[in-house]
């Protein structure tokens, strides 16, 4: 019995193995190098402008070239002159640098004026207590408070960091000024930046047990609560540090708000999309360059979030190729690692890929087992049977490498 025990160890030992290392040494020999390609918007032209970067398999080098929307190719010099934001030390060496753009001077202000973010609509981590920060501490920066808040079905509740007492006082103060605005308990979700690395503070937007969303700071230790009148689904707010918008705002169908300072909402001109964009801003244009499997698309919007223009670029995926699909149909699944190799989580592909596979896995070790006029009707030929119909070429030869002598 202990052998027949070791023996379907090493056989699903054999299947993990296989499903770590057969999948990557396909994809290896089949999967071909793609062209990266880069979009970018130009302020000087305000039209778009492209950076393909191409394998050369003879030479064994990459090679760049450059061209502009109507297909002409352009000299690396011009490439950067049309992107000053993005090149502006290289220009400066070449003495290439513009001295004005959209007939404004272009100065190092100007230039400092860029900011870059990833915006993604899904869910993130949520932290049942944060700190509240004052918000005009009367220097620059933020200090951080000997107290956390939480919101729950009691209202708001600070309590110390020293022993985890509640500061009754205070946290009547704030519930008031919460209760005041209209807000509900408990929260449904908080958003802000708990960390002491910005300039300045700008509270935390919570969204309220009935979905109305409230701002909320303290200001010279006492409470400042601001209702937004939001008239749709919250899914997740991407806030940002210290500037001329508060924060970005997802819908449930990855719809996209604006929340400016002055607390004007602005439903942004773009999509559909899947939620996951590219931020790039400067003191002219917003570009949100959304990153799809097959194409990435950028929407390049006003200093007013009006759109001025959109355009898109076709992406090579190995995930939409002839290979990957000849993958899905020959693999059950491939086993995956997090770092560190921690953890093995095996990816499952879709049954109805690669049910003829197994299939013929199923009959092809019949096949050999009746060739060798070997009984397959017994329990452990039929083991041998079901755990290839179920994992398929990985069950196969785990089953040949470890032959069943019972």
């Amino acid at each position: 019995m202990t052998a027949k025990i070791v023996r379907v160890l090493l056989v699903f030992t054999t299947i993990l193995v296989l499903g770590f290392y057969l999948p990557d040494l396909y994809r290896s020999r089949f999967e071909k190098r793609a062209n990266k390609g880069l979009l970018y918007y130009s302020e000087v032209t305000r039209d778009f402008v492209f950076a393909e970067e191409r394998y050369d398999s003879l030479r064994q080098e990459v090679r760049m070239f450059y061209r502009d929307r109507a297909g002409n190719l352009l000299s690396e010099t011009e490439y950067m002159r049309r992107l000053p934001f993005n090149n502006s030390r290289k220009l400066k060496m070449l003495g290439q640098m513009p001295d004005s753009v959209m007939g404004q001077p272009l100065t190092q202000e100007v230039l400092r004026s860029v900011r870059r973010t990833m915006l993604i609509g899904d869910k993130g981590f949520e932290y049942p207590l944060a700190p509240l920060f004052e918000s005009q501490p009367g220097h620059p920066g933020v200090d951080l408070p000997e107290d956390l808040f939480r919101i729950g079905k009691r209202g708001i509740e600070f309590l110390h960091t020293t022993d985890m007492s509640i500061d009754t006082a205070k946290s009547r103060r704030f519930n008031e000024a919460l209760t005041a605005a209209g807000f509900r308990a408990p929260a449904r979700d908080i958003y802000g930046i708990p960390s002491t690395i910005k300039s300045r503070d700008d509270g935390y937007f919570i969204v309220d047990a009935a979905g109305r969303l409230f701002h909320l700071l303290m200001v010279h230790g006492q409470p400042r609560v601001r209702a937004i009148d939001n008239h749709f689904e919250i899914r997740q707010i991407k806030c940002h540090v210290p500037g001329d918008i508060y924060c970005h705002i997802f819908t449930p169908e990855n719809e996209l708000y604006v929340l400016g300072t002055d607390y004007s909402l602005h439903k942004l001109p773009i999509g559909p999309t899947n939620g996951r964009f590219m931020l790039t801003s400067n003191r002219y244009f917003r570009s949100y360059k959304n990153l799809g499997s097959d194409s990435s698309v950028m929407y390049v919007l006003d200093a007013d979030f009006g759109r001025v223009d959109s355009c898109a670029l076709p992406v090579a995926s190995y995930r939409t190729s002839p290979q990957a699909d000849i993958e899905t149909r020959l693999f059950p699944f491939r086993v995956m690692t997090t770092p560190g190799y921690t953890h093995l989580i095996p990816v499952p592909n879709p049954v109805a890929k690669f049910w003829v596979t197994n299939l013929c896995c199923v009959v092809l070790l019949a096949g050999l087992r009746l060739w060798r006029r070997v009984r397959i009707y017994t329990p452990f030929q039929l083991i041998d049977l079901a755990l290839t119909a179920v994992f398929g070429i990985y069950g196969l030869i785990a089953v040949l490498i470890f032959p069943n002598r019972f």
